[in-house]
This record gives C-alpha cells, structure tokens and sequence, in this order.
C-alpha cells in the first residue's frame, strides 16, 4: 500500500450527521452508509459541540495581517454549505484517560478536517489541498468548495507587503463553545457520546519498522518524526488521512510513510466493538553510536 500524505500538517469526524450552518444545530445520527458494529451501540447522550475555524501560517515565523483569521472565517462561511446529512464513522476518546491516554472511561464522535492553500495578496488562494481525516468526503469537498469560492471572488484579506503565505486551516469541533469568538464559528452539532470503555488503536507487536535513513547515518543526523493519521476498523491506516505534523528532513519521513505502509494496526475498541480512530504518533531516530 503507498500512503499519501499533506505537508506540512492535517485532522477528523464519526457516525452520525451534520447540518447545513444555516440551522442553528447539525444533529447526528446513525448512517445508512456505515452499518457496522458501531451503529449497533446506543449512545448514552449527546454532546453540544461548535465546530469552529483556526487559521495560522505553515511558517510559524510568518507575519499575518491583524485580525486575518476572523477575516478569512467570516468570508469563508459565506461560501461554505456542508452536506445536509454526513455520515461519521471516527471515535475518539473522552477524560477521564490513563496517564498515557490510550484508554479513556467513554468515547464520542468526532468532526472536522483540515485545509492548506497558500494565500495570495491579489486575494486568491492557490494550492488548494483538504485532508480528509475524518473519512467524510462530501465535508471536505464542501470545504475545497468555499476556498475555490473565495479566491475566484479574490476575497482573501492578505494586505500589505507581504505577497503570499502558505496556510494551514483546521476546521474542528470544540466542546467549550463559549471559549470560540463567534466570528470562527461554522455551526454548531450535537455528537453522540458512549459511555463505554475506548481502547485506541496500538501498533503491532513488532513494532513500526522504519529504516535509518542510509544518507543521515553517515551524516550523523537524527530526527523526530511525529505524523497523525486515520486507523480504520480494521486496522488498516487510510490511504490519504496521514498529516505531517513535525520534522526537519525529508528522508526520515519517507522513512516512516513507507514503513507504515507496510504496517497492520491492532483497531481500536469501543466496548467490544472495533472502530476508526484518529491517533498520531512520534518516531524516534538517534543518531548511532
């Protein structure tokens, strides 16, 4: 299997449904499309979420202009129409969890993804790229949609002398809703919420099998290698939801794609039954002795 993936960075969703950002509230609910051993589970209750929009420089050195992101976010909700239903399938874990937040007490359902485009000061976007990391096509479609919008109508509030920016974009969900100014707000969603055992995905006993670049031993150069990415029910890493989210060189990241490509998780559980889940994870190289 060869696993693509976005640099530099990206996010995910679950089983249920989302609204249209017109209604006040996006209700989920089981998906026809996701029959499984997770629709067979009763959600206990409902979580009241917001699903809201971050906007930063890839290059955390780079200038924005002030207020650019609640500039970008209110255009960009005026472009953007999610599906009316969309179907969720991602669990994700909720505290109380173990000190190294591989088990939590209960789990729900997760929304969002994440965008790149480099911003331009004519008011265009190129490089429009979304991560589906929540395995909801038609959301990040609706998502690429709104930023095509926005730069065709070259609505995008980069002035001054700067001439272009690469963006990364998070679109997630926040349970604290009142800790989001309203301006970053896409809309609001009640997610389910399991009170159930939820066990994350673990590698496999032997472990992720990610070769020391030949070049960087010889150059005595090692690297941290931290990459998030989607585990189906089935343990496989879905081809297309990996995100980088830190490294330096570019070999030890080939490194690592290519080693979890071979790679076979252990699924995550909720309850007895297996899920998808979002995980990211840290790969260490040291320099040999």
């Amino acid at each position: 299997m060869r696993l693509r993936f976005t640099i530099p960075l990206a996010l995910a969703l679950v089983a249920g449904c989302a609204t249209n950002p017109q209604s006040k509230t996006a209700r989920t609910a089981p998906a026809a499309a996701a029959i499984g051993c997770l629709d067979t589970l009763h959600a206990t209750d409902t979580l009241s979420a917001v699903v809201k929009m971050s906007v930063r420089p890839v290059d955390s050195t780079a200038k924005l202009p002030p207020d650019f992101e609640g500039l970008f976010a209110d255009d960009f909700r005026s472009h953007f129409k999610p599906p009316t239903q969309l179907p969720l399938s991602v669990v994700v874990g909720s505290p109380p969890c173990d000190s190294l937040g591989s088990r939590c007490a209960s789990a729900s359902l997760s929304v969002g993804a994440i965008a790149y485009a480099t911003a331009h000061n004519d008011g265009k976007l190129s490089d429009i790229e979304v991560t589906d990391v929540a395995l909801t096509p038609a959301l990040a479609d609706s998502i690429a949609s709104a930023l095509r919008a926005m730069s065709r109508l070259q609505t995008v509030p980069l002035s001054g002398d700067v001439e272009s920016v690469a963006l990364v974009i998070h679109v997630a969900r926040e349970d604290d809703a009142d800790s989001v100014p309203a301006v970053r707000r896409l809309f609001k969603a009640m997610v389910p919420h399991y009170e159930l055992p939820f066990r994350y995905a673990t590698m496999p006993a032997a472990g992720v099998d990610a070769k020391y670049p030949f070049t960087a031993r010889l150059a005595g150069i090692g690297d941290s290698v931290m990459i998030a990415f989607t585990v189906d029910s089935d343990g496989i890493i879905v081809n297309g939801s990996i995100e980088l989210v830190r490294a330096t060189y570019r070999d030890f990241v080939s490194s690592v794609l290519s080693a979890l490509g071979k790679t076979h998780y252990h699924p995550a559980y909720l309850g007895d039954c297996p899920v998808a889940t979002r995980m990211t994870q840290r790969f260490f190289f040291r320099v040999p002795d």
